[in-house]
């Protein structure tokens, strides 16, 4: 009976980065391995349930409205970030002291008590909240150059991506503040470290370096590096 090689069989597994649908995050924005660009902005949620019946029936329309403005595609995504803790830690502590000042020993305790509680949870777990994203892609390549299988990105049409989705960006920041929504959009740090959540979802974002996310996600590539050329594709 003839044993399978396992070892070659590991080898020619393709690595992790390769299912990485980008390439890089530069520019504030994502490379893709098709060549094309994606920016992100991120939008603070509110809850519907706390408005009256006539202000939500109207933030829904004039959400509805500003959608219908938009004539470039988009993605609206649900995700999910880690909740920070540490500013509410540390104005629970300022109330401990505070008590403890004004001889209030056992509130001061049941304080320190829920600090240490609070701490030993976030050590076990990883607590979430809902993060609202918009995805802008933008295509470097006209649809004639891709049907001629042209894959080649210049430093002018890179540059191009660039500009246009900053106006895109502009436009959709612009059109959710108006009706009441904060937008922003995210930087390459954010950029990486959504993709790092995607990707290794049971990993806190916390516990792993900037760096250390890079690698797990590009091969030999950095936040300042230049794309290298793949595929055919060039870029400044």
């Amino acid at each position: 009976m003839v044993q399978p090689n396992l070892k070659n069989k590991t080898a020619a597994l393709p690595s992790t980065q390769e299912h990485v649908l980008a390439r890089a995050v530069r520019d504030n924005v994502y490379v893709l391995r098709s060549g094309d660009l994606a920016a992100v902005i991120e939008v603070e949620g509110i809850d519907l349930t706390r408005l009256a019946d006539d202000a939500r029936v109207g933030l829904i329309a004039q959400y509805e409205n500003f959608l219908l403005t938009l004539r470039f595609p988009y993605q609206i995504i649900v995700a999910r970030k880690r909740q920070r803790l540490e500013e509410y830690l540390a104005y629970v502590q300022d109330q401990a002291l505070q008590r403890g000042r004004d001889k209030q020993p056992e509130y001061a305790r049941a304080l320190h008590g829920w600090i240490n509680f609070m701490q030993a949870v976030v050590g076990k777990v990883n607590p979430q909240a809902p993060q609202y994203l918009i995805a802008l892609p933008y295509d470097t390549l006209s649809p004639e150059e891709r049907a001629r299988g042209k894959m080649t990105v210049t430093a002018e049409t890179y540059r191009r991506g660039l500009d246009e989705l900053a106006h895109r960006c502009d436009a959709v920041v612009r059109g959710l503040t108006r009706i009441g929504l904060g937008a922003r959009r995210l930087t390459d740090q954010e950029l990486v470290a959504v993709l790092h959540r995607v990707y290794h979802p049971s990993i806190p974002d916390y516990r792993v370096l900037p760096t250390a996310r890079l690698k797990s996600l590009f091969a030999q590539v950095t936040l300042d590096d230049q794309p290298a050329t793949d595929g055919g594709a060039a870029y400044g």
